[in-house]
């Protein structure tokens, strides 16, 4: 796992659920276009089975799956 997905996963660990908004935010402050990396680094977290996309009263947000979580773990 590539070490920005990392501190993303972590991020997730840490909240559990956030908007992507929360995401592209964290991102931003860590590299430079991270508005850009946003759905690259989301759909390969994604395509891992570590994040799932969930709806919250409408609005599109970002959870952590046990898989993510054991995957911090260990």
């Amino acid at each position: 796992m590539a070490n920005l997905e990392k501190e993303v996963l972590k991020e997730l660990a840490r909240k559990l659920v956030a908007r992507k908004s929360e995401i592209k935010d964290f991102l931003k402050k860590k590299v430079k276009n991270g508005d850009r990396k946003l759905e690259t680094i989301t759909k390969s977290l994604k395509d891992k089975g570590l994040i799932t996309y969930v709806s919250v009263i409408g609005e599109s947000c970002i959870a952590i799956t046990q898989r993510g979580m054991r995957e911090l773990e260990g």
